[in-house]
C-alpha cells in the first residue's frame, strides 16, 4: 500500500470516528485508540495525563492479558511519556532494548516495552499528557513518516476535542455565573425579583392543581433609613445580609425567602396555614432581634397573606392566572404590612383571602 492510499485511510477512518458525536467522548476516543493500534500494529493504546510527577492512564486500550486499566498512576520518570516529552514532539522506536539512548531509561527497566511510538498533546500552549501506542515485542518494520502524519492527525484532533470540551465546562460555569446574577441578589446571596417569581409561578401552579394552600409574607426592616442615617451604608448592607441570612436558616427546603427591594423581604410559604405562618414570623422576629450590629435591637413588621385553593373547585387549573393570584397575594400582603407598620411596628398582621 502506497503512503498516500495510507494517509487516505486514516483521513477516512478519523473522519468518520470525530464525526460520531452521538456515540460521546469516552467511545470515540476508545475507536480512535483501536485504528492507532490497527494502524502501527501495537498492543497498548495509551492517552496519558501529566499531573507534576504524575503519569495518569486516561484511556486506554489494552489485549486482556495486560492489567492496565484507566486511572492507573505511575512516576512520569519512570515513563516511556517522559521520553516523549523532553522529546517536545513525535517519537517512534522500534526496538527500545537495542536502542543506544534508551535502552538503560528507567522506563525501558520498568514496564520492557520494545516498541513505541508517542506525542505530547498540549492545551492552550500548556503540556497535557501523551497519545501513546506500543508493545512488549519489538517493532517487525520501521516507523515511516506516514505513521508520524497519523499519529499527528490522531492527536490534533484529541487537542481539539480536549479545548473544545474545556470551554464547554467553562461556557456551562459562565451561564450558570449569569443565571445566578440574574436570579440572585448580588448582596445578600439569596433569589430576587425574577428568581422569586419563578419559584412562585411553579409552586402556586402545583397548589392550584392539587388544591393546596400556602402563605406569602413581607417582612421590612423597622426604621432602615435611620439605621442607615446613623450608622452607615456598611452597616446597613450587614444589617440586610444578616437579617437575610436569620430568615433563611430555619426554613424548609421548599420554603423560600428572597430580596424584594431595598429593606423588603418575601417569605413563602407552600402548604402552610395562617397559624403555621404565625409561628414561623415569631421565630424570625425574635432571631432577628438577637443580631448585634447596633445599640438598639433591630426589629421588622411582618404582613402575610395566606390562601387555600380548596374552594376553588369550580375552577380548573387551566382558567386560573397563576401571575395575577401572586400579584393580589402581594397586594394584599403589603396592605397587611401597611398596617402593622401603622400600629407601632415589631409586629405581625395575618390576613387569609380566597381568590
Amino acid at each position: 500500500m502506497t503512503n498516500k492510499s495510507s494517509s487516505e485511510l486514516v483521513i477516512r477512518r478519523l473522519y468518520q470516528i470525530t464525526q460520531s458525536h452521538h456515540q460521546g467522548f469516552e467511545q470515540q476516543l476508545s475507536e480512535l485508540l483501536k485504528m492507532g493500534l490497527e494502524r502501527f500494529e501495537l498492543d497498548i493504546g495509551i492517552l496519558s495525563n501529566i499531573e507534576g510527577d504524575n503519569y495518569l492512564v486516561e484511556h486506554c486500550v489494552t489485549p486482556d492479558d495486560v492489567s492496565l486499566k484507566s486511572g492507573d498512576c505511575f512516576d512520569f520518570g519512570e515513563s516511556y511519556c517522559n521520553i516523549t516529552c523532553k522529546a517536545q514532539g513525535p517519537i517512534s522506536i522500534e526496538h527500545m532494548g537495542k536502542d543506544d539512548k534508551y535502552a538503560s531509561h528507567p522506563a525501558y527497566k520498568a514496564f520492557g516495552l520494545e516498541s513505541y511510538i508517542g506525542i505530547p498533546l498540549r492545551l492552550n500552549g500548556q503540556l497535557y499528557g501523551t497519545l501513546n501506542f506500543s508493545s512488549p515485542k519489538p517493532y517487525t518494520r520501521h516507523f515511516k513518516e506516514v505513521d508520524i502524519d497519523a499519529l499527528q492527525l490522531m492527536a490534533s484532533w484529541i487537542e481539539v476535542e480536549l479545548i473544545r470540551r474545556e470551554q464547554e465546562q467553562q461556557l456551562k460555569a459562565l451561564n450558570e455565573e449569569l443565571r445566578q446574577l440574574a436570579d440572585f441578589d448580588s448582596l445578600t446571596e439569596i433569589p430576587n425579583r425574577r428568581g422569586m417569581r419563578k419559584t412562585l409561578q411553579k409552586d402556586i401552579n402545583r397548589l392550584s392543581r392539587v388544591k393546596g394552600q400556602g402563605t406569602l409574607a413581607l417582612i421590612d426592616i423597622d426604621n432602615f433609613k435611620q439605621l442607615n442615617d446613623a450608622y452607615g451604608h456598611q452597616t446597613g448592607d450587614q444589617a440586610l445580609t444578616e437579617v437575610a441570612k436569620v430568615i433563611n436558616s430555619g426554613l424548609r427546603d421548599y420554603d423560600l425567602v428572597a430580596r424584594f427591594g431595598g429593606e423588603e423581604f418575601l417569605l413563602w410559604l407552600p402548604d402552610t396555614q395562617e397559624s403555621g405562618c404565625q409561628k414561623v414570623s415569631r421565630r424570625i422576629m425574635n432571631d432577628i432581634g438577637q443580631i448585634k450590629l447596633t445599640n438598639n435591637p433591630i426589629t421588622v413588621s411582618i404582613g402575610s397573606c395566606s390562601f387555600d385553593f380548596k374552594a376553588m373547585l369550580h375552577h380548573s387549573s387551566r382558567s386560573l392566572n397563576i401571575d395575577k393570584i401572586i400579584d393580589d397575594a402581594i397586594s394584599i400582603a403589603d396592605n397587611a404590612l401597611y398596617d402593622a407598620k401603622a400600629q407601632g411596628r415589631n409586629r405581625l398582621i395575618t390576613t387569609e383571602h380566597q381568590f
